[in-house]
C-alpha cells in the first residue's frame, strides 16, 4: 500500500527529464522534506467498518509529505491490527495491555522509519529534478 501511494506521488510529479539529479540536490530536498515531515501530527485508528485509517491532527503543509506519513503508518500497522485488537480486548490489567501495545509499536517503528526514508528520497528525487 505504501509503495503504491509513493509511486503515485512520484508519477504525478515526475518530470520528463531523463537525467538523474545530483546527490547534493537530492540531499538538500531530503533536508527540507524532513523538516516538513516533523510538523506532521497524527496517528492511525480503526474505523467503525474495521478498516485502519490515518487521523491527521496537524498537516505538514505539504500534501505529498502528508500522504507519505499516512501511507507509512497505515501500511506498517495494518498487518498488526488483529494483534493490537486482541491486546486491547484482553482481560489483562491496563498497565499490562499498555506495555504489550508499546512492544508492538516498537516493533512496527522500523517499518515506519524505512518507509519514511524511502518515500522522502523518492519525493526528493522528483523535486530535485524540477
Amino acid at each position: 500500500m505504501l509503495g503504491a501511494l509513493t509511486l503515485l506521488i512520484v508519477q504525478a510529479a515526475a518530470p520528463a527529464a531523463a537525467e538523474m539529479p545530483s546527490e547534493e540536490a537530492i540531499a538538500k530536498e531530503v533536508v527540507a522534506i524532513n523538516r516538513t515531515l516533523d510538523k506532521w501530527q497524527g496517528g492511525v485508528y480503526k474505523k467503525e467498518d474495521g478498516k485502519l485509517t490515518c487521523r491527521m491532527e496537524q498537516s505538514s503543509g505539504d500534501q505529498a509529505v502528508d500522504l507519505l506519513r499516512c501511507g507509512a503508518m497505515v501500511g506498517c500497522y495494518a498487518p498488526r491490527v488483529e494483534e493490537l485488537d486482541a491486546i486491547a480486548a484482553s482481560d489483562a490489567p491496563a498497565a499490562d495491555r499498555k506495555a504489550k501495545m508499546r512492544e508492538v509499536m516498537d516493533e512496527v517503528q522500523p517499518c515506519v522509519e524505512k518507509a519514511h526514508r524511502e518515500g522522502v528520497r523518492r519525493i526528493a528525487i522528483v523535486r530535485a529534478s524540477l
